[in-house]
């Protein structure tokens, strides 16, 4: 265990941002993010996808190895992150919170990331069209490497399950660098909502 910290939750919700790193006590810290429910505040039609479970699997495929290793050996330990855009009510400051982070899985770079469930309201608000956004990263035991990133939603992610098996490329989301180049892509194998 690296430590621990007490929080109290109406603290944080009066903070611009509403955000606060916090140290840990055996040292180190932790940021803490706190958002209102908006169950309470959705209409009934949305109260349903609220409620729901959004399933997803993705496979990443061609992804860059930056990572040779000895005698060009090596390969890449890739996981995702899957992040929402929020904007805080009154400051406007927007930021991206990561909502799920997958697995790494040691060299590879055509890895298959176990499936997974997310509650809706935390993945995004309930709100199908709300950005999202995808990065894919090579894990590091002291400090991981960005690859790329690709901005979609729940919606188009549900419309871009491959038709064409798991190394389809047809329906697949291009990851790109900061020059916009393509570093990967990722095929989405399963994505659906399911109400809880």
């Amino acid at each position: 265990m690296m430590g621990e910290v007490r929080v109290e939750v109406g603290e944080i919700l009066g903070l611009e941002g509403q955000e606060v790193k916090l140290d840990l006590d055996e040292g180190g810290c932790v940021y803490v993010h706190i958002t209102e429910s908006t169950e309470k505040q959705s209409t009934p039609a949305c109260r349903e996808l609220t409620a729901g479970q959004f399933r997803c699997h993705i496979r990443g495929l061609d992804l860059e190895n930056i990572e040779k290793g000895i005698m060009g050996l090596g390969a890449i330990d890739p996981y995702f992150e899957l992040s929402k855009k929020y904007t805080h009510p009154i400051s406007g400051i927007k930021q991206w919170l990561c909502v799920y982070r997958s697995e790494h899985i040691p060299n590879i770079i055509n890895p298959y990331w176990r499936p997974f469930a997310m509650d809706m309201e935390k993945l995004c608000n309930g709100n199908l069209k709300k950005e999202l956004m995808i990065s894919v990263w090579d894990y590091g035991s002291k400090k991981s490497r960005w690859l790329g990133e690709y901005e979609v939603n729940v919606d188009w992610l549900m419309k871009s399950v491959t038709k064409g098996g798991n190394a389809s490329r047809e329906d697949a989301l291009p990851i790109n660098n900061e020059e916009m180049e393509e570093v990967g892509l990722l095929v989405v194998l399963k994505a659906d909502v399911v109400p809880v």
